[in-house]
């Protein structure tokens, strides 16, 4: 290695990309030039010449900082390195204080927010976010002085019911809810409801929207029924726009001579001008396609020749964000009712696609020639390319975190729980540079990462749950505990080295459990290892790795049969039954019980690292929605969970996640 090459290493670890990690297997990666210059550019960083990379050295040791983080409540200073005047501001530009400093800057107590503090002498001008946190994320704990609850999770694609004509949608979602909360869960989880685009036709899976702080269309209720969902056990997405997007059509020409047309207008002037950025980008799509990046070149980011191009149309889809966003607040309003005391649990995607509308008007904040994935893991032996867009560290500070504040702002005031998806990527996200170099991981401001979380939590009053599976490391789990974010148990993966799964009552407490997730096989399906014929039929084992897994499988199971207290010949149902029992009894505050699982479904809805090699996103349920209420096993899984999960305020001081094991 040379003089060189130990440049753009330090100049790689000062931005914060890993110079090495170790895969699930323990097996050392070393960054490569390639992957290091890729991952720099990416960044912002200048590298063309060796004098570029010695400038961006010098430069990084000369920037000040420019935020702080501190705890709402409690009075703070801000180290100066000269004399200066300064004014704090808070977030709507009023000034909360100020005055006159030699080398510090005393800081009141702040409420939670987001403030300003402009500081200012002869020879210029700074600005320090101030990042007031509180301690804790709203927890169940605070929010309905309870020790335990339950609820269930399911795809709202794949609801049936007598109206919806082929798609789940936000009614739907609705009637579940109330179905649900009368038998006693607390929250209904479901897919990401992030916006697909209008323009895309191909793209159904929720995990890769167009923008994820806007809201999935697909989903609206028409005012007519569509009539009832076909019998097939998968979502036909083509088809069902065919009958869906013309009867939108409808629905909005008749609104526009209806009298709610002032509603409409009040909403449209308070709802921000991202919601008008992204019905201009739909609009626009319609004429130039779904990728931006294809579009007149005037038109590749927000402005006056958008507003002008995109035209009355924009109207029709600020409409339907309208629509989509009454509905799903309608849904929330029925779980609540129910007795829900969370409701609605949502799911905030990775990141948005690479052409969709997020990156459109967020240009200034995305990291360029790079998308995010994943290495190997237990998930995807092939690791894992997600095709989708980061935003910069750097670039998105400097925008003060103004893309992830409204996005979480969105959903939180939508939903009581919301899952952070991938938590792992607050704290380092996995980069694939598109010239095909090697991965690397680039270090994320976790502390203002999470502080903001923390701040749109308090001010919504949403409980939050990070996904937290893979490699962990030391420490990440107690961080977010102690700030009140739940952790992810999933209990198919809770084992020791030899693979035999461990009692429900080591599930960590402070976590939401669950045996399985839209990523991984069902109860069934586990119990049958039909995902390990899934991985063989898609080429990722021969027939000796079949059998290996099978064999490894078959210990897990007899694992279960003894944590369980299962017979060897039990049935499929006596199965569901104690394995549900058991997360039931188990010392996770949230547990968390599939549908498909409760329905006795096999297949999953998703195999990680494939597209369409394995039926993705389409399967449906095999009950409708109106009939759920009658329904005998929905029943017996909500007496299970009843009968050690009820409500029972929390009277002792051990909820504290700092006194508990993460």
């Amino acid at each position: 290695m040379n003089a060189q090459d130990d440049k753009l290493r330090a100049l790689a670890q000062a931005h914060g990309i890993h110079l090495e990690f170790h895969d699930l297997h323990g097996h050392r990666h070393v960054a490569s030039p390639d992957t290091l210059k890729a991952l720099l550019t990416a960044l912002g960083v200048d590298i063309e010449t060796q004098r570029d990379i010695d400038d961006a050295l010098t430069q990084c040791t000369a920037t000040p900082p420019s935020e702080k983080i501190v705890f709402a409540g409690q009075s703070a200073v801000v180290p100066t390195p000269f004399p200066c005047t300064w004014s704090l501001l808070d977030d709507a530009g009023r000034v909360v204080c100020d005055g006159r400093a030699e080398d510090q800057i005393p800081l009141p107590a702040l409420k939670v927010g987001y403030f300003n503090l402009h500081i200012k002498n002869a020879d210029g001008h700074a600005r320090i976010l101030i990042l007031s946190r509180p301690h804790r994320a709203p927890d169940l704990a605070s929010r309905c002085t309870a020790r335990a609850c339950w609820g269930s999770t399911g795809a709202l694609y794949g609801l049936r019911s007598s109206s919806n004509g082929g798609l789940g949608n936000y009614a739907d979602l609705g009637k579940t809810t109330q179905t649900l909360g009368r038998f006693g869960a607390q929250f209904f989880g479901i897919n990401p409801v992030h916006a697909l685009g209008w323009a895309m036709d191909t793209i159904i899976s929720p995990y890769s929207p167009s923008h994820r702080g806007m809201f999935n269309t697909d989903h609206i209720a028409t005012s007519q029924s569509l009539g009832p969902t076909p019998n097939d056990r998968c979502v036909d997405y083509s088809e069902f726009r065919k009958k869906h997007r013309p009867r939108l059509e409808q629905d909005y020409q008749a609104f526009k001579t209806s009298g709610a047309r002032s509603t409409f207008e009040a909403w449209k002037a308070a709802c921000g001008q991202d919601v008008h950025h992204f019905a201009q980008f739909e609009a626009i799509s319609e004429t130039h396609g779904y990728d931006f990046r294809t579009w007149p070149t005037a038109l590749r980011s927000p402005g006056t020749a958008v507003v002008k191009a995109a035209g009355p149309r924009a109207d029709f889809h600020l409409w339907l964000q309208w629509r989509a966003s009454a509905q799903i607040h309608a849904a929330q309003r029925d779980a609540k009712h129910s007795g829900m005391a969370l409701g609605l649990y949502l799911d905030l995607a990775v990141g948005p696609r690479p052409e969709g509308a997020e990156v459109w008007m967020n240009a200034a904040t995305i990291a360029k020639g790079v998308t995010i994935g994943a290495p190997p893991d237990h998930l995807s032996p092939e690791g894992q390319s997600w095709a989708l867009a980061a935003h910069a560290p750097g670039p998105l500070a400097k925008a003060q975190y103004a893309p992830l504040r409204l996005m979480l702002r969105r959903l939180m005031q939508t939903c009581g729980l919301l899952r952070i998806d991938h938590a792992l990527g607050l704290l380092r996200s996995y980069w694939l540079p598109d010239d095909g170099s090697p991965g690397g991981y680039i270090k994320q401001p976790f502390d203002s990462l999470l502080a903001v979380i923390l701040i749109e939590a308090h001010q919504t009053g949403c409980s939050v749950v990070g996904e937290d599976l893979g490699l962990v490391p030391n420490g990440f789990r107690d961080t977010m505990n102690s700030a009140g974010l739940y952790s992810y148990a999933v209990w198919q993966f809770e084992t020791n080295d030899a693979g035999e799964i461990h009692s429900a009552a080591a599930l960590p407490r402070f976590s939401l459990a669950c045996f399985g997730t839209h990523d991984t096989p069902t109860l069934q399906g586990f119990w049958h290892g039909t995902d390990i014929d899934w991985w063989q039929k898609v080429g990722w084992l021969n027939d000796i790795d079949r059998l290996k897994r099978h064999a490894y499988r078959s210990r897990q199971r007899q694992s279960l049969r003894s944590v369980c207290g299962l017979r060897p010949d039990a049935s499929a149902a006596e199965v569901s039954s104690h394995i549900h029992s058991a997360l039931a009894q188990s010392p996770a505050a949230l547990v968390s019980v599939q549908m498909d699982d409760i329905f006795g479904e096999v297949e999953a809805q998703n195999l990680p690292g494939t597209i369409d090699a394995h039926p993705n996103w389409r399967r449906r349920l095999p009950i409708a929605v109106e009939d759920m209420g009658q329904n005998a096993a929905l029943r017996d899984v909500a007496q299970t969970m009843n009968m050690h999960r009820q409500l029972h305020p929390s009277t002792d001081d051990t909820d504290d996640p700092k006194e508990v094991s993460a």
